[in-house]
């Protein structure tokens, strides 16, 4: 769709059907926003008041679920009121296609003590959240995958089963698969509390889906999250991610431990968070991503007594 035809899209869409406000559409710019959704940068202004800026997907009509769950999960980690977020303000069908509308972030520089910052944050979102419930109110996405979120009392369960167990169900149904990678996941699931001992049993709000393209640095140097895929686990799961894609220099480690140490062995037991996030790329973007699969499960079971 040209950005010309959607200036009068925009207006209906933020104007009258989803936040209500009267407004008038100055811009409306393509901008980048991941590989599932077509992104828009909006530029409005409002009866009487000051222009705004507005960040806009849009998608296919049957995505509004996972909109409808980027909204929770922000509104979580906004509730917290410890790290920033885009201010979430509305999901819901127009013209045929699903939409999401956020707060515009301004992005700015990464100071010198960026990285010192977003550990400082995140230790404090994971200790001001800290309890004992696993899972969410909802199951909801990583990336366009569903994500499971069943509420169990045992965090080794939910990670054997929702998490490792249920991306090798996905991968089995869609394509076919090594009969010796199988067994080495299988035997991961199976062995998971071994794996995971010596976690400190707790749980946190995490992010969930924490890598380089899911942090920014707003105007004032401080960190912001975006595309959330929350639930509440152990806090060890959000480093799975970032180890994988876009890993954070020492400063953001040294930063975390000053606030809210983890326990010792956690960078061995981050091996297996790790695996789902790439078991999450083989279901999809395909066999690309076996032979770091495999790799990282010989990995995991070398240290398997």
């Amino acid at each position: 769709m040209k950005i010309a035809e959607l200036q009068p899209i925009m207006e209906h869409l933020i104007g009258e059907q989803l936040i209500d406000e009267p407004l008038e559409i100055k811009e409306v710019t393509s901008v980048s926003g991941g590989c599932i959704s077509e992104a828009y940068r909006v530029q409005a202004q409002h009866s009487g008041d000051k222009p705004r800026e507005y960040f806009v997907k849009r998608n296919h009509i049957r995505f509004l679920k996972n909109f409808e769950c980027e909204i929770a999960g922000l509104s979580a980690i906004e509730q917290s009121d410890v790290i920033r977020v885009p201010k979430p303000l509305a999901a819901g069908v127009v013209n045929e296609h699903s939409w999401l509308i956020l707060q515009w972030i301004h992005e700015g520089p990464k100071p010198s003590d960026f990285f010192e910052r977003f550990g400082h944050a995140l230790a404090e979102l994971h200790r001001c959240t800290m309890g004992s419930e696993i899972g969410w109110k909802q199951n909801n996405y990583l990336g366009a995958s569903e994500q499971l979120n069943q509420a169990t009392t045992h965090w080794i369960d939910f990670f054997a089963q929702q998490r490792i167990g249920q991306q090798l169900k996905m991968a089995r149904d869609s394509r076919t698969l090594p009969s010796d990678f199988i067994k080495q996941v299988d035997t991961i699931v199976t062995k998971m509390d071994w794996i995971l001992q010596g976690n400190d049993g707790n749980t946190s709000l995490l992010q969930g889906d924490l890598w380089s393209g899911n942090y920014l640095c707003d105007q004032l140097g401080s960190p912001v999250l975006i595309d959330p895929a929350v639930y509440r686990g152990n806090r060890e799961a959000e480093f799975g991610m970032l180890k994988l894609f876009g890993n954070c220099p020492p400063a953001f480690y040294d930063a975390y431990h000053e606030t809210f140490p983890l326990a010792e062995g956690w960078e061995i037991r981050c091996q297996v968070y790790t695996l789902y996030h790439l078991l999450n790329h083989l279901n999809l973007f395909g066999m690309g991503y076996l032979r770091d699969c495999q790799i990282m499960c010989s990995r995991i079971l070398s240290q398997i007594a």
